[in-house]
């Protein structure tokens, strides 16, 4: 509506300045006619000079014409200028507009398969806690067991006796589970192809105040392996990516192995997981917070490593936890996307330019801030529209309140300490030396 008015406007204004012009001539010719007699003109002016008048009246005439042309022209140059700018500005929003739909499809894929994940292990909790529950409670007011042994025993005996059906059950969840953990890792995959993902992301990671647990506790030494992070923020979400999919194929060999020695059933050390649990959170423990358990049951299921030794005991630790968690954590907000828009822009403006002024990638994230500052206010509008609207911080609730809890407990516990939560005491995978890639856990039960 305001293009349509000031359009007309200018055409007016245009019109009246030609009216003008051509009435001035008017008034200028009709004043030589008024002072100069057709009589004495032809006496002051002989033949020969009547071609000289003749071309200052032409003159007087054709400025209005000249005049007019030459108007036409600016403004057909001008309003050229304003449709490809116009046209430029449409392309721009076209085109991050295209890379917000790209950052809503992959971030909400990964976050749903995370989300999946943690529901289909509320699953298999659910099914055999309710059960244990149940079995018990002829038994004993509350479940209770003399020791660890006597407890896994119990459990035992339940999966190979497929009591009440509660094997066939379980193994239903489980196979669920690590179609879950696949697709998972496939949107993981298929995320990362993105360019703008990796940006957010690289953005996300680099952030003030971030804090991935699964480097932090590595560093610590809260158990035994080596994830790659400080030199690129890519690396410690590939190698525990790698992890979890060794570990995937490891459950078949390990559940074939464990089926046909029949020593211990390959669901045990999940059961057993499950049951202690429940019984720390029925301890309640203040200093323990909101958590579900549901979320370290599928960290369970992801991924473990070996914990620092302790007398000669086979501990593990449960770094798949923290592997969600730091996944559901660096999912990019909107100020980290507004960022990361205006980086590329920038550095788009840089290669058409053909300037080099490039930093280090330690400053990425200043880097990304001050382009945004450095931009029009076109273009801060642009991208702090588009960006508002991809809101992740409400995703994954049960994950983003466990980790607050996971982040506590590794602040408060030292690396050779039994830790609440993360700590796995019987498990059918070790991440054991060079080529013994599996060793199936030594538990004397009858």
């Amino acid at each position: 509506m305001s293009f349509s008015s000031r359009k007309n406007r200018e055409f007016r204004d245009f019109k009246l300045g030609v009216i003008f012009l051509l009435l001035i001539a008017l008034v200028l010719f009709t004043m030589i006619l008024w002072l100069v007699s057709p009589k004495d003109m032809l006496d002051l002016v002989n033949f020969e000079q009547w071609s000289s008048v003749a071309d200052s009246i032409n003159l007087i005439i054709g400025l209005p014409i000249a005049f007019a042309g030459a108007y036409v022209a600016i403004a057909i140059a001008s309003r050229t200028a304003d449709i490809s700018a116009r046209q430029q500005s449409q392309e721009l929003h076209t085109y991050y507009e295209g890379l917000h739909e790209q950052l809503i499809d992959n971030y909400f894929a990964i976050t749903q398969s995370v989300n999946s994940l943690v529901s289909a292990s509320n699953r298999f909790e659910e099914g055999f806690y309710s059960f244990l529950k149940r079995e018990t409670a002829a038994k004993y007011s509350v479940i209770n067991f003399i020791d660890d042994e006597h407890k896994a025993s119990y459990i035992q005996e339940i999966l190979e006796t497929n009591r009440n059906g509660i094997t066939d059950v379980l193994d239903k969840l489980h196979s669920d589970i690590k179609s879950h953990i696949q697709q998972l890792i496939n949107s993981i995959d298929m995320s990362f192809k993105y360019s703008s993902i990796n940006e957010t992301w690289n953005i996300s990671v680099r952030a003030p105040g971030k804090k991935i647990l699964l480097l932090d506790a590595c560093e610590k030494g809260f158990f035994k392996g080596r994830f790659i992070g400080h030199s690129n923020s890519e690396s410690w979400l590939s190698d525990a990516k790698n992890a979890v999919m060794e570990r995937l194929d490891l459950h078949e060999v390990s559940n074939s192995l464990s089926r046909s020695n029949e020593k211990v059933h390959p669901l045990l050390p999940f059961c057993f997981y499950i049951s202690e649990l429940n019984e720390l959170m029925e301890s309640e423990d203040p200093n323990l917070g909101r958590w579900s358990p549901e979320v370290l049951l599928a960290g369970y299921f992801l991924m473990t490593h070996t914990s620092p030794s302790q007398s000669g005991e086979r501990v593990y630790f449960n770094t798949g936890a923290l592997f969600l968690a730091d996944l559901i954590d660096n999912l990019p907000s909107s100020e980290h996307i507004k960022f990361a828009f205006s980086q590329r822009y920038l550095e788009t403006e840089k290669i058409l330019y053909g300037t080099n002024d490039t930093a280090g990638e330690e400053d990425l994230y200043r880097m990304a801030e001050k382009s945004y500052h450095s931009l029009g206010n076109d273009s801060k509008m642009l991208f702090s529209m588009l960006s508002k609207n991809i809101q992740l911080s409400h995703y994954s609730p049960r994950i983003r309140s466990t980790r607050k809890v996971m982040e506590d407990v590794l602040s408060r516990y030292k690396p050779e300490d039994d830790i609440p939560l993360l700590s796995i005491k019987y498990e059918l995978l070790n991440s054991a030396p060079e080529g013994e890639p599996y060793n199936s856990a030594k538990i004397s039960l009858k």
